[in-house]
């Protein structure tokens, strides 16, 4: 931190509820967010409430630092960046204060989707739904008036706001709402105000002074009057507006509408504590339809003809789009014609199915009476159906981020806005523009309403190209302007369209520098943003994609790939914020479901490796304490990765960083311990009634938690008599069974050899009970998992290659190794490449499969039995989270389902929290139970008679705290076949309190 940076933190910490963070790291971390932009911050504030964020309004005021409000973080056009203090409203200002019958009244941190949740049980929601719901918060959606695929239906976020409370700069709270002008003729009371910086530190809580209230409408009222001809002109209605401040219809012959103003004015005017928003009945049926176009031209025709009939909503998609689309989803692949060079979704409600049905009809009819050449790809009218069609612009969005080669879709002409008449002329002159500058572009609208979605594609990195940026932006904004329209429709001005204001609003813009001054004659509140007098701010500050060069390094890498794939990897990160969900359909990221910290978030993590290498950070932070509490908040779930849009690696660049914390200053101990539970099995198994006595009583578990971390409260799995490997002996089978199949190789693993020999021998027994045989190398060793998520990769490539001279010959062969443990199988696909570079790495990774995949395959192929005996239980099934990483279902539950009388339920309550040896230390036990309380408090709710999951260390969580045992689904087949009827025992609850059954 330099000195600035040390006196903020010195002042504010003891000033705030909240937290004041200025580190090095944290700073880089938010120096981006979803735009083309990096600015380095002063700082980042965490306000809890009201007062925190009138304490930093007086303390900006006072020390003339800028505030700069941010929600997700997930803007496109740069408005949550800037070079002062950064004011998160999203980790702990998200609180709903009332509901009522019509309104709403809830802190701006608050995500959308979440307020949808608690006012759907009272049937009402909040209309607008810009794309992202999931993730942005109310204050994000206020800042930039936020609307959505149904804005021709429903409006816009201005549509809803009944009040808003603003914090001034200096630290004034008003309630902005619908103004009288009556109050400029009232008597203004009188009180004394003490020094504000003083006020913040005694905690006074007097209510503000009616003056400066007064004294805004007044000023404002005067100059809204004295420019309302400028206004008309400059400012005309009929299309989705966002650009600049909102004037019109602010001001009436009686009243002046404040939040009319305030919504879309990006933080520059004040920072929102509180809105009361208006709330509308949930739609009674909705339907939908998908109609395809060969030609452009025919969309457009049909869009405008069918925003006559007042849709609810209607979309419209390009040829590239739906070729991704038709990528991403099998059944939109069958349902989108290759020939189809545009798509309309448009979307009907009404009070009962079939009035949906009927108004969707008159569309249909009315498309046909355009003579335009289409096909009807599918009506939907069940919410099933109906979300199911409103999944393919999220696809086709997503999408976009996955594409490959020298140039990337960017967005910074995202957010046009067109008369509908225009769009047809825009369009064919845009195309010229385009071709001018030789670059292609996306094409996404809702086109009834005329809000069109551009992405050109450019090379990168951007700080070569922003001049060609500029220039296509200013090109196509003089057509933009051409035709009345507006270059911001929803997503604001941000950096990215700035400096464009003024040429869309001639005289107006100075109107804008006016209200600036009224609201922040210090510039202070998010400078730079709508009112810039710099002409060159969209190409100023872009983000760089190229590694420092310096007289070392910043550093050398310790996975097998070299730094440039490693800064590739990290800048592939759009920082489009999909790993803040907390949605239930989602898992990642369980750290930050957990604290809300964007520190926690996978995007934090990629945006913070790019800066290290690209020099915006000392390259000595790699090692640093505050580089190992980022790195700490990921164990390797391999969740992000596969639900990112652009699948960005995350887990691997955590390794990587990992491995050079554990090589600069050593592994915590409690971590250099269950890192080895291998070894610490091979111990156990040779005490092994002395073993378990000991983790089995409360007072030496005591003593092994000072000694070893390993946490006193968790429950333990037992040591073996003998180890599994002990139990076989390798015997040479004949080259192929009797139905034809190849013998197995079995890679056992650590808790199945150590702790659960059975487990291996249920494997076996199904196997046999199919006449395959089954090879079972005796040189062997862990998969090295656990040392691979903790860092330690010198000796996790030591157990890589024993394993990989093990199972190369059999490889070689062409034998399958069977994995019962699905992060054994990941482990020796996924992570052994990046271990080693040998070419038999590979040759074992491409053999490997998970068991229950191997029986699914057979069962496929017609050759599994199922003489299944019944077994009257009802069963809770968890699926792992390196499972979900390879496939999105389970092959054993599958399998488990055949068994006749069972019943079973797929329990949707996130990660486990277990994470192999991560939830076992002392240290992350608590956090370990937060993460995966969901599913402890499912397995203890008495609804299972057993659960099942196919991950060792998601079972030792299922049975913390509860009496009902869970066993791994090959034990349940081989039950259920009459393979091991000792096994029975296994599905009756246990009484221990410190150990799984």
């Amino acid at each position: 931190m330099d000195e600035r940076q040390q006196r903020i933190t010195e002042d504010l910490s003891s000033l705030l509820k909240g937290e004041i963070v200025c580190d090095p790291l944290t700073c880089a971390i938010y120096s981006t967010d979803a735009s083309l932009y990096r600015i380095k911050p002063s700082g980042v504030a965490f306000p809890k409430d009201r007062d925190d964020v009138i304490t930093l309004s007086r303390y900006s005021s006072e020390t003339n630092l800028p505030l700069i409000a941010r929600g997700a973080g997930t803007g496109l056009a740069g408005s949550a960046l800037g070079d002062g203090l950064i004011v998160d409203f999203s980790r702990f200002m998200k609180k709903v204060e009332f509901v009522d019958e019509t309104t709403v009244r809830v802190q701006p941190g608050i995500v959308r989707d979440q307020l949808n949740n608690i006012l759907r049980k009272q049937g009402r929601y909040l209309p607008p739904d810009p794309s992202n719901s999931s993730l942005t918060t109310i204050g994000g959606m206020l800042g930039v008036n936020a609307a959505g695929s149904h804005s021709i239906h429903i409006g816009s976020m201005r549509d809803y706001v009944e009040s808003l409370e603003l914090v001034l700069p200096g630290g004034e709270v008003i309630e902005a709402g619908i103004e009288s002008l009556d109050i400029l003729a009232a008597p203004i009371a009188t009180s004394e105000k003490s020094h504000p910086l003083l006020d913040a530190l005694v905690g006074n809580e007097e209510e503000p002074h009616p003056k400066l209230k007064r004294t805004i409408i007044s000023k404002l009222a005067k100059l809204l009057r004295d420019h309302r001809e400028l206004i008309e002109k400059y400012q005309p209605g009929g299309i989705p507006n966002s650009c600049g401040y909102f004037l019109r219809e602010v001001l009436s012959d009686q009243t002046l509408n404040l939040p009319r103003l305030l919504v879309g004015s990006e933080g520059t005017l004040g920072l929102f504590s509180a809105a009361t928003l208006r709330t509308a009945p949930l739609p009674a049926h909705r339907g939908a339809v998908l109609l395809l176009f060969g030609k452009t031209e025919g969309a457009i025709i049909a869009a405008q003809k069918i925003s006559e009939l007042q849709p609810s909503a209607c979309d419209m998609m390009g040829r590239r789009l739906l070729s991704l689309a038709r990528e991403a989803d099998l059944q939109f692949e069958k349902l989108i014609s290759p020939a189809a060079e545009s798509a309309l979704l448009v979307e009907q409600v009404g009070s009962s199915e079939q009035e949906v049905k009927h108004r969707l009809k008159e569309i249909i009819q009315t498309v046909k009476e355009t003579q335009q050449r289409f096909a009807i790809a599918m009506e939907a009218f069940s919410p099933t159906e109906v979300d199911f069609l409103w999944s393919l612009p999220g696809k086709i969005v997503s999408r976009l981020t996955q594409l490959k080669g020298e140039t990337r879709p960017l967005p910074f002409v995202e957010d046009i806005a067109i008369p509908p008449a225009a769009l047809q002329e825009f369009l064919i002159s845009a195309q010229k523009v385009f071709q001018k500058h030789e670059v292609t572009t996306t094409f996404y609208a809702h086109v009834a309403a005329g809000q069109l979605h551009m992405r050109p594609f450019l090379p990168l990195p951007l700080e070569e190209n922003g001049l060609r940026l500029e220039a296509i932006a200013r090109d196509l904004y003089q057509l933009v302007f051409s035709v009345g329209g507006s270059i911001s429709g929803e997503h604001g001005d941000g950096l990215s369209r700035t400096a464009f204001i003024r040429s869309q609003y001639g005289p107006l813009y100075r109107v804008f520098q006016q209200i600036k001054d009224i609201f922040d004659p210090h510039n202070l509140c998010n400078p730079g943003k709508i009112v810039n007098d710099d002409p060159h701010i969209t190409r100023r500050h872009l983000r760089s994609a190229s590694v420092k060069k310096e007289k070392e390094e910043p550093y050398e890498t310790r996975l097998n790939w070299e730094l440039p794939q490693l800064l590739a990897t990290s800048s592939a990160c759009n920082g489009c914020g999909e790993c803040r969900t907390e949605s239930v359909e989602e898992r990642m990221c369980p750290f930050f479901r957990l604290d809300h910290s964007e520190n926690s978030s996978p995007r934090a993590k990629a945006n913070l490796l790019c800066s290290l290498l690209e020099g915006n950070v000392d390259a000595r932070k790699f090692a640093s304490a505050e580089m190992k509490q980022i790195t700490d908040t990921c164990f390797n779930c391999k969740q992000c990765e596969i639900e990112c849009p652009s699948h960005v690696n995350i887990p691997q660049m955590m390794i990587e960083a990992k491995a050079h914390l554990a090589a600069t200053n050593g592994l915590r101990w409690s971590d250099w311990v269950l890192s080895r539970t291998d070894t610490v099995g091979a111990f156990g198994c040779t005490i092994p009634m002395i073993a378990n006595w000991m983790i089995g009583h409360s007072t030496v578990r005591w003593v092994i938690e000072k000694v070893l971390g390993i946490a006193q409260q968790r429950k333990l799995p037992s040591f073996a008599r003998r180890s599994f490997l002990r139990q076989i002996k390798s015997a040479q089978p004949e080259k192929t069974s009797s139905l034809g199949e190849k013998p197995v190789v079995l890679f056992v693993d650590h808790y199945a050899n150590y702790h659960d020999p059975d487990l291996a021998m249920a494997l076996m027994a199904i196997l046999k009970h199919h006449e395959i045989e089954t090879i079972v190398p005796q040189d062997q060793m862990a998969s090295g998992m656990a040392m691979i998520s903790v860092g330690d990769l010198d000796a996790a490539r030591k157990l890589a290659e024993t394993n990989v001279l093990a199972f190369a010959e059999y490889a070689r062969e062409g034998h399958s190794i069977l994995c019962i443990e699905p992060t054994a199988a990941l482990c020796l696909k996924k992570e052994y490449p990046l271990l080693l570079d040998n070419p038999d790495v590979q040759l074992v990774a491409d053999k490997v499969i998970e068991a229950g995949a191997f029986l699914e395959q057979l069962h496929l192929e017609g050759k599994l039995k199922t003489d299944f005996l019944p077994l009257s239980l009802n069963v809770g099934y968890h699926l792992p989270c390196h499972l979900k990483a390879e496939s999105e279902e389970s092959s054993l539950l599958k399998l488990v389902a055949l068994i006749p009388d069972l019943q079973w339920t797929q329990i949707e309550k996130g990660c486990s929290g277990m994470a192999g040896s991560f939830g076992m230390t002392k240290e992350n036990y608590q956090t370990s139970l937060q993460i995966g309380w969901g599913l402890i408090s499912e397995m203890r709710s008495g609804r299972y008679s057993i659960g099942i999951t196919e991950c060792s260390s998601c079972k030792i969580q299922m049975e913390q705290g509860t009496t009902t045992p869970t066993l791994h689904p090959l034990k349940l087949l081989a039950i259920a076949y009459g393979l091991m009827p000792a096994l029975e025992e296994k599905l009756k609850p246990t009484t221990n309190q410190l150990t799984i059954t």
